[in-house]
């Protein structure tokens, strides 16, 4: 079941918005009970199985419904809209589209503009209803020429001239509102005008009389007319046009334009022939408007958009948007004239103040691991121990050897060889220095912790029975009690930082428990590292936990003054823009 109007109305929509995939129109069938398409776009294989029981639930809930559809195979999104349309004729019926996903203020903008073109779905069908084949044909035959060509100035100027054709006019005026007038855009049979011209000014103004009243004007008033003529009449008199009518046109709640058709005083307009032209404005006129908006360039839309929201402030009604206006004063103004402390945040860790190394005594092997990295240690507690069965060797053998020396010095006293005695004195005495040495090495393979502390780094335990050289670290010790804050402040905040101002940290495992503490050095040389540079500053703990350990990290912030609130979380953008414009001046 086809009908050519819905059909015409259709491909209009899917023209005038983007990303349409395809459409249809739903009507109910004569029974009431289903539902049956009635115009499709572009061909039936781009309606989907959803589409019917959609149109079904927007017409049983009589509003609009938005839904997703993911194409074959798990493929693109698409955002099916569905909306009902006014009666038609003895018929409800309702319109679907499948467009390209879009995000939620364009997937408003897209059933906006579907809701607004219901009512030129409404209009064609009392059209339909009411006038004959030929009038319907003219509606058709405007809206496809508002829409095949490029400009505006040539669809407004060849629909003017079709309007003065068709209705036996001397001459059909198309304007658009402007500021707060209304400008004339296009005349029947002229290509070009100037608007600067007393005819075509008080035709703009007859427009804005017309749009004013939100009512069309007809000249000579009918009897029972209430409507202000003052400008149709200066029109007529100034310029000879003895019958007029001005019929204005609204797209989305507010006055667009209008189209004025003036005729000699011996054709007057009837009311019949005003109420036809009426809907046929309706129906065309909202059509150059989209083209009209289409066409403007940027400036031009961010000053219409800036103008209907100052309309909406200014204006009655909108407490939302005057509340939201009203707020963003307010946190302006507390931006502006509020102070706060600013500080200035950087990563932190703990360090302790001192440290401790024990190393390998002299070369040998690792035979015991008797404390880890994290460990408590006090003082001359075991951290490890050498291999010392070289040592004990050693050890024995200068032992047998003095023992032996001693015999042979005690022989060559009694025999009182005195020669021999002196060099037997002094293999004795080198004998027991080497087993003095020994014995000191043997005392010092067993190391043990200088104080009370935490082993930082020395992990043995995993290499037991490796050689070790002497002077090697084994072990790093810290002391439990003294502690400081190493700061990693960013070369961008650096400036302010000085010795004795205060702050907080706070290290990421006990959040909790802000530390205090006081800036004591700012080390005057950058580190590179991870794509940022940052300078070193030290600083001292106010107080010690028990709960401490060299290696914490957290997050500091040092207190520098007082400054407005716009200052401190603005100063940033504000330095990136002046680099940035330095970057690039020549």
């Amino acid at each position: 079941m086809k009908d050519q109007l819905a059909q015409y109305w259709l491909f209009t929509l899917c023209r005038l918005i983007d990303g349409v995939a395809g459409g249809a129109v739903f009507a109910r069938t004569t029974g009431g009970e289903d539902i049956a398409a009635i115009a499709l776009w572009p061909d039936a294989d781009a309606v989907g199985p959803q589409f019917a029981a959609l149109a079904e639930a927007a017409l049983g809930e009589d509003r609009s419904r938005l839904v997703q559809e993911r194409g074959e195979s798990g493929g693109q999104l698409f955002d099916l809209l569905a909306c009902p349309l006014a009666p038609a004729g003895s018929e409800c019926a309702a319109v679907v589209l499948r467009l390209s996903s879009r995000v939620p203020s364009r997937q408003q903008a897209a059933l906006r503009r579907v809701e607004d073109a219901a009512a030129w779905f409404a209009a064609l069908d009392t059209q339909r209803t009411t006038a004959g084949k030929d009038q319907l044909v003219t509606i058709v035959e405007l809206v496809a020429s508002c829409l095949e060509h490029a400009r505006l100035q040539d669809a407004a100027s060849e629909v003017a001239g079709e309007l003065a054709a068709r209705l036996d006019c001397d001459r059909v005026s198309i304007g658009f509102a402007h500021r707060r007038g209304a400008r004339v855009e296009a005349v029947s049979h002229s290509a070009a005008f100037d608007r600067r011209a007393s005819l075509y000014r008080d035709i703009a103004e007859a427009m804005v009389e017309a749009m004013e009243q939100h009512s069309p004007v007809v000249v000579p008033e009918p009897a029972n007319t209430i409507l202000l003529t003052r400008s149709h009449a200066a029109l007529a008199r100034n310029h000879g046009s003895g019958a007029i009518v001005t019929v204005p046109f609204a797209v989305g709640g507010r006055m667009a334009g209008a189209v004025v058709a003036e005729r000699s005083a011996d054709r007057p307009w009837d009311q019949a022939a005003a109420e036809s032209f009426g809907h046929i404005v309706a129906l065309v006129g909202p059509v150059l408007e989209v083209r009209r908006c289409d066409e403007q360039g940027l400036a031009r839309r961010a000053g219409a958009a800036l103008r209907r929201g100052w309309t909406r402030l200014v204006g009655p009604g909108h407490p939302a948007a005057k509340l939201a206006l009203g707020g963003g004063v307010l946190g302006l103004l507390l931006l502006i004239l509020v102070t706060a402390t600013y500080r200035v945040t950087c990563d932190a860790r703990l360090e302790a103040r001192t440290q401790r190394v024990v190393v390998a005594p002299q070369d040998g092997f690792i035979a015991a691991a008797d404390a880890r990295p994290g460990d408590i240690v006090r003082q001359g507690a075991p951290l490890g121990t050498l291999d010392d069965r070289d040592l004990r060797l050693e050890q024995h053998r200068w032992s047998s050897q003095l023992e032996q020396l001693r015999a042979e010095y005690r022989d060559a006293l009694a025999s009182h060889d005195r020669s021999r005695v002196g060099i037997l004195n002094a293999r004795v005495l080198q004998a027991e220095a080497q087993l003095a040495l020994v014995d000191e090495k043997l005392a010092r393979v067993r190391l043990v912790a200088p104080f009370d502390g935490l082993v930082v780094s020395g992990d043995l335990s995993q290499a037991l029975g490796s050689p070790v050289t002497r002077g090697q670290v084994l072990f790093t010790v810290a002391p439990l009690e003294a502690y400081r804050v190493i700061l990693e402040v960013d070369e961008r905040d650096i400036v302010p930082v000085r010795p004795g101002q205060t702050g907080r940290l706070v290290i990421s495992s006990m959040p909790r428990q802000p530390l205090g503490f006081t800036v004591e050095k700012i080390t005057p040389v950058s580190t590179a590292e991870e794509g940022r540079t940052w300078f070193q500053v030290e600083a001292k703990m106010d107080r010690t936990s028990d709960l401490f350990r060299p290696g914490m990290e957290g997050v500091a912030k040092i207190d520098i003054d007082r400054r407005r609130l716009a200052w401190i979380w603005g100063h940033r953008l504000t330095d990136w823009l002046r680099l940035a414009l330095w970057s690039v001046r020549p």
